[in-house]
């Protein structure tokens, strides 16, 4: 139709309903999320450099900087989606909670070695080898502690985008105009005025 224009949708992304979000609580684990991340590249430095004492399978495996790389972005993807849960942002944070998950139970079983190794007192040791070797299992409890709670937090945290992409009940399709286009050179064609009232019950003389 002329004066009307014509109107180009297209670019259609799929967002989820606020119900099937729990509000604030992605953000809470998220933030844990990049928490533990940094708690894991810093202890690991520090775990480096007692490596002349402190026997550790989690410092030689790069377990500390890969899974804290890791926690971080899950972290930072579980914050995003939940801002803005387009299909992209819950499928990649979906996908780096698992991978997550496989850093921490990597670290909870190297954690568990390292413990093993270095947990008996030898008599060679002095000294300073022996507030190495406690500073070390300190260190490696906290971080272990740290580490079961990322994994538990990885694994409900992609167990909820799996829950929430097959709820197709909830889904709302968004369409994202991609052009619009409107011809206003053409003016709109003036229709007839309709005969009024009087005219039409007039009497005729």
């Amino acid at each position: 139709m002329q004066g009307m224009g014509s109107l180009r949708l297209g670019s259609r992304a799929v967002m989820y309903t606020a119900e099937t979000l729990p509000k604030g609580k992605n953000r809470v684990m998220g933030t844990i999320q990049i928490m533990t991340g940094f708690l894991h590249i810093g202890f690991g430095i520090v775990l480096t450099t007692l490596t002349n004492v402190y026997t550790s399978v989690f410092v030689i495996g790069e377990i500390p900087f890969l899974g804290g790389v890791s926690f971080i972005i899950s972290g930072c993807l579980s914050i995003g989606a939940e801002k803005s849960p387009t299909e992209c942002a819950v499928k990649g944070s979906q996908t780096m909670n698992v991978i997550s998950a496989i850093f921490a139970l990597l670290g909870i079983v190297a954690f568990i070695v390292d413990l093993n190794l270095n947990g008996l007192y030898r008599s060679s040791f002095n000294y300073y080898s022996y507030l190495v070797l406690l500073a070390g299992n300190g260190i490696s409890i906290v971080l272990l502690i740290f580490t079961v709670l990322e994994f538990c937090i990885a694994v409900a945290t992609a167990n909820f985008w799996c829950r929430a992409t097959r709820l197709s009940s909830n889904e709302a399709m968004l369409i994202v105009p991609s052009a619009t286009r409107v011809d206003l050179a053409v003016p709109p064609a003036e229709l007839p005025q309709p005969p009024s009232y009087t005219e039409l019950t007039a009497p005729e003389v």
